[in-house]
This record gives C-alpha cells, structure tokens and sequence, in this order.
C-alpha cells in the first residue's frame, strides 16, 4: 500500500511513518524542513524519489511539486507542521494572537484540504484519507476551533470520496492526554503512538464501515471518568 504522510519533520510525522513502514507499507515522506526529512528518510530507507520536501500549506509549492508525488496513492495521512510561537497567551499582543490562530488554521487544516484538493484524484478507490489533531484542545482556544473545522470538513469530504469507496477520518487526541490525567498505567503509549496506531487500523478492512468521524484516543479517560 502506498501511504503519504505530510509532517514528516515533527515528532508525530515520525512516528506514523515509522508505524506504517513497519506494518510493511510504502510510505511516501513529505515535509518542509528538507533536513530533518532526509534523516528520517535514511533511517526508513526510503528513496529520494519517495522523498518530497514541500510546504503543503503553501498552495503554489504544493501545485508545483505535484509532479514527484506517484501517481497512484492508497493512504494520505494530513500531519499538521510543527506549532511555530510558544509562550503565556496571556502576554500576547494583538499581532501575536492572529499569528497564532493563522498559523493553527493553515498548519491543522488548510494545508490538509490543499493536500487532499491536489492529490485527491490520484488516490485509489478504497482508500484512506486521515487528517490528525496531535494536542488535546482547551476550550475556546485556536486548536479547538481548528479541531472542529477539521471534523466539520472531514465529515463533508466523507460523501465524495464515499463515491469510490475512500474513507476520510480525522484522529485527535483526547482527554487522556490533558494536564493532570496520569493515564492507567505507567506503561502506556504516547500520544503519537496512539495516533499512529489508529491512523494504521482505520486502513485496514476492518474499519471501511468508518468515515466521516473524528475519533479521539484517550489514554483510557473515557473508561476513567465514564
């Protein structure tokens, strides 16, 4: 199976990558940080024709380097770029929060409906497109409201796509993964492991019964607090 994954140059990029491949998949890199793209790369083995450096929330990179992606795709996993301010909210001036927000609208969900708008043809029938949200969300905040632009989009992508037979999810972190829940045991996964495993499983034939839905791992919060 020939599976794009965007974001390759974060953690969780790296993660999902390493997931797929290990499950014996053919994963196509993408990123825009070149670099860090080559290093994860080298480690997967991957070739430099499978290898494509790209800012895909940037529309006129991403139409220009359409040409290196194959041709013919299974999967599209949409990982959002790395989050570019830190800092107090509360210190922010008026120019810093449009930054913030603009940078989460365009990270977490312009550059995957650019994504999917460009290489949407080329995915096969009985395909898979998975965009995921990497942070649990405070309410009110810019993730939230990029988390549910994203399960708003996803659920209207899911009736076309539908058509061939393409699922289209989104995966977020849950409540499990918020300040102050330990989880139910020392040894469990990270959030990126967590991710990456649902992404992998909502590929499979088990799961072409789901689209259009935004599926949360939690850490075991649900069963914690249900």
């Amino acid at each position: 199976m020939d599976v794009l994954i965007t974001g390759c140059d974060t953690d969780l990029g790296r993660t999902i990558a390493q997931n797929f491949a290990q499950a014996g998949h053919d994963v196509i890199l993408a990123a825009a940080r070149r670099q860090e793209l080559e290093v994860l790369a080298k480690e997967l083995d991957v070739s430099d024709d499978r290898t494509i450096a790209v800012d895909n929330g940037d529309p006129q990179a991403l139409a220009a380097a359409q040409a290196q992606f194959p041709a013919h795709l299974d999967t599209v996993v949409n990982v959002p770029a790395a989050t570019c301010q830190g800092g107090d909210p509360r210190a922010f001036t008026l120019a810093d929060h449009a930054a913030q927000w603009r940078h989460m609208f365009d990270s977490g969900l312009v550059a995957a409906m650019l994504t999917v708008q460009v290489l949407g043809d080329q995915l096969r029938s009985g395909g898979s497109i998975i965009t995921v949200v990497p942070e649990p969300t405070a309410e009110g905040s810019a993730g939230a409201a990029v988390k549910a632009a994203i399960s708003d989009w996803t659920a209207g992508q899911a009736h076309p796509f539908g058509i061939r037979g393409i699922t289209v999810n989104a995966v977020a972190a849950g409540r499990g993964f918020e300040p102050g829940y330990d989880g139910l045991g020392a040894d469990s996964p990270t959030v990126s492991d967590e991710i990456a495993r649902l992404s992998l499983f909502l590929t499979t034939p088990a799961a072409r019964h789901i689209t259009g839905q935004t599926l949360h791992v939690s850490h075991g919060a649900l069963a914690h607090f249900g």
